[in-house]
């Protein structure tokens, strides 16, 4: 999914990495209140157009996720005119960033002076690549039939209300435990109408 969104918006396919850094790939919820894979602030997915409420975080939205992200790096690079001060301003915000080129009279993320966090972002990101690219050099040797597959799902759009999020699965052939799953971004155990567009819930086929 990150290499298809990826190469949609031409841009490196090595930003697929950021998200390892950010999350190690868990629905994470920082110290700081960023969430998801790509671990987005709840005013920045706003922004970038994501419902976040009591009832929905789209930031634990894979696909949606995903394309905020790739977007706001998009921002990043539009400002910047370099991935790897991009890549810095995704973890410490792109103004942060900018504020610390300009008041370091540098255009160099490798000689500024940063928080400790973001001094090391670059250096993670490269290992994690180097890793995930060449794991049987690191010790990581997985057998083609230990790798979790692609479990096989289907879309049911809803464009009403789900007062009780249990008696749908079950009328959808899924369970409850199925549904939270498979959509982390749907919060509690029921759903109101949708704002806009119908929702997408996933279940298994």
């Amino acid at each position: 999914m990150y290499e298809m969104i990826i190469k949609e918006n031409n841009l490196p396919e090595d930003l697929k990495y950021l998200s390892v850094a950010e999350s190690a790939l868990f629905q994470a919820r920082s110290a700081k209140d960023a969430v998801g894979l790509w671990q987005l602030m709840e005013g920045t997915a706003r922004t970038l157009g994501l419902r976040v409420d009591n009832f929905v975080d789209e930031r634990r939205n894979p696909l949606k996720s995903t394309i905020a992200a790739i977007k706001y790096l998009k921002q990043g690079y539009a400002s910047h005119k370099s991935w790897i001060s991009t890549l810095a301003g995704y973890n410490m915000g792109h103004t942060g960033i900018k504020n610390s080129l300009d008041y370091q009279d540098s255009d160099n993320y490798f000689d500024l002076y940063l928080n400790e966090e973001t001094s090391r972002f670059i250096f993670r990101i490269l290992a994690i690549k180097e890793i995930m690219s060449n794991p049987d050099k690191y010790g990581f040797k997985i057998a083609k039939s230990e790798i979790y597959q692609p479990e096989k799902t289907k879309i049911i759009k809803v464009n009403s209300a789900i007062d009780n999020i249990s008696d749908w699965a079950k009328k959808n052939n899924s369970t409850y435990k199925d549904i939270k799953i498979l959509n982390p971004w749907i919060l509690g155990r029921s759903l109101p109408a949708p704002k806009s567009e119908p929702y997408e819930i996933l279940i298994f086929e």
